[in-house]
């Protein structure tokens, strides 16, 4: 029994990593992938001490606990500003190894209680804004033991973010927005701004642009090699549903949940003996199979529930290994038998058509209203600069101006989906300025700012309260990146020839 529960845990953690996390799987896994690097017994030095390459897997993992957790504000500090998934990873495990290291350098050791009062506060583990041991018992056996993570390293995590939390609080005690940054702020976010706009829907020039046949056996000439189906799958499954709460609400106890998991265990264990049968493992546990239609790699399956995550789990099926490992989702465990596959196939250019029409359609709408836009902007400025108001100059190029009510960044009674981009495109334009094309979902703009209206000592006062908190947000947070810099480049970081 043990040694099948390993074995689940094993390659369960290889696919709930595809599930939560596909760029993970791109980044980390697969032939000269960063594990395959990872081999060797050091992946590189921090403060003279060679960092093991499980080591590194075994903060990395953290990364996703984290994101799954919704304690993202650990996962931003940690991973800083990264480029990419990758540089986001790699920061978060440097990063952390940094903070555990200077942390205990400075006397800060989070003790049990403070580590058990915090994940109880997490709101992953409450009910109706109490904690709910049964959740996170859920959260334990369902997603942090299929990946080898216990109780100890799950309060290792939580350590962490304890760590990371006293190291920004002494940081934020040494700072006091001054009366300066008070005023820049206001002016920034709750100064009034008097505009002028110009719209250019998308949906107007669409409708002078015309695809004709020729176009069409042209773009699917130069695409048809890319032009294809999705492959499809259809499976066989099993599901082990978590226990239902009782009339009360009561939620499962932990062994009753401990059971499933063993159950589950138990027969994806079984499926993958040599010459087992999916149909008889079934009979033998007494489960029911059921099946599924053919469906695309991220398509919503009804019989599978509403993620589409769990689905995906059926393309990482082959002939060589139909059956797939216990997959543990919000509902239970599935495990999963290929049924069939249907290939992808090259699209004919009938079966084209309608993608093509509209891709071409959307690249020259596009291009037609930025010319359009840009050489209405040349015609306005050059009025501008010859004397004439932002009205008249766009009346002159046969625009009409909307002249909305003054606005600022944080108010507006602007709507649509464009608001927004109204609001902070504004913020940044000096008086007398003329946007450059601002370009929305559904239309292009271009925004004049008329004036910036005085500002009422009064308001400045009111709104006082919501900006020093986010001034001394935003300036802590910057001391904490500055602090955890200067901590890493103090480390000494080298990294393994090859990574």
């Amino acid at each position: 029994m043990v040694n099948i529960f390993r074995r689940f845990q094993k390659s369960l953690l290889a696919i709930l990593t595809f599930l939560v996390i596909v760029s993970f799987v791109i980044m980390y896994a697969g032939p000269g992938s960063r594990l395959q690097r990872m081999n060797s017994d050091s992946v590189g030095t921090l403060y003279g001490r060679d960092i093991s390459s499980l080591e590194y897997r075994n903060v990395m993992i953290q990364f996703d606990v984290l994101r799954t957790l919704g304690m993202i504000d650990v996962v931003i500090h940690l991973a800083q500003n990264a480029r990419s998934m990758q540089d986001a990873m790699d920061n978060y495990v440097w990063n952390t190894l940094v903070l555990r290291h200077e942390a205990d350098a400075l006397g800060i050791l989070p003790s049990d209680s403070q580590i058990l009062e915090a994940i109880q506060q997490i709101p992953a583990f409450q009910t109706r804004g109490q904690f709910d041991n049964t959740r996170q018992t859920q959260f334990l056996e369902m997603y942090l033991r299929p990946r080898g993570i216990d109780d100890k390293r799950f309060e290792q995590i939580v350590a962490d973010s304890l760590r990371l939390k006293a190291v920004r609080n002494a940081l934020a005690a040494s700072y006091t927005p001054a009366p300066d940054e008070i005023d820049t702020a206001y002016r920034q976010q709750y100064q009034k701004i008097q505009t002028g706009l110009l719209r250019f829907a998308k949906a107007d020039m669409e409708k002078t642009i015309q695809i004709s046949d020729e176009d069409l056996k042209k773009e699917y000439d130069a695409r048809k090699e890319t032009l294809k189906t999705k492959e499809k799958r259809k499976v066989d499954f099993v599901q082990f549903p978590l226990p239902t709460p009782d009339k009360d609400g009561k939620r499962p106890e932990a062994e009753a949940m401990q059971k499933l998991a063993d159950r589950a265990a138990d027969f994806a264990g079984a499926v993958m003996e040599p010459n087992a049968k999916f149909e008889d493992v079934a009979k033998k546990f007494e489960a029911e199979i059921k099946s599924t239609g053919f469906f695309e790699l991220g398509d919503t399956v009804k019989e599978l529930g509403s993620d589409p995550r769990i689905a995906a789990a059926a393309f990482q099926l082959s002939k060589d290994k139909p059956s797939s490992e216990a997959i543990g989702s919000s509902s239970g465990y599935f495990i999963f038998h290929l049924k069939d596959t249907e290939a992808a196939r090259p699209l004919s250019l009938e079966e084209s058509k309608e993608k093509l029409t509209g891709s071409l359609k959307a690249d020259r709408t596009r291009e037609a209203l930025s010319i359009k836009v840009s050489e209405a902007r040349k015609k306005i400025e050059e009025s501008i600069k010859s004397g004439k108001s932002f009205a008249d100059a766009a009346k002159e190029a046969g625009l009409k101006v909307e002249s909305p009510e003054p606005f600022s960044r944080a108010e507006s009674k602007l709507t649509g989906e464009s608001a927004s981009l109204i609001q902070n495109a504004a913020a940044d334009l000096k008086d007398g300025q003329l946007s450059t094309p601002v370009e929305g979902v559904a239309e292009t703009l271009l925004i004049h700012v008329e004036k910036r209206l005085p500002i009422d000592p009064a308001d400045v006062e009111k709104q006082r309260a919501s900006i020093t908190p986010m001034l001394e947000t935003q300036r802590t947070d910057g001391l904490l990146a500055e602090w955890i810099d200067r901590q890493r480049a103090a480390a000494g970081l080298q990294l393994a020839q090859g990574r």
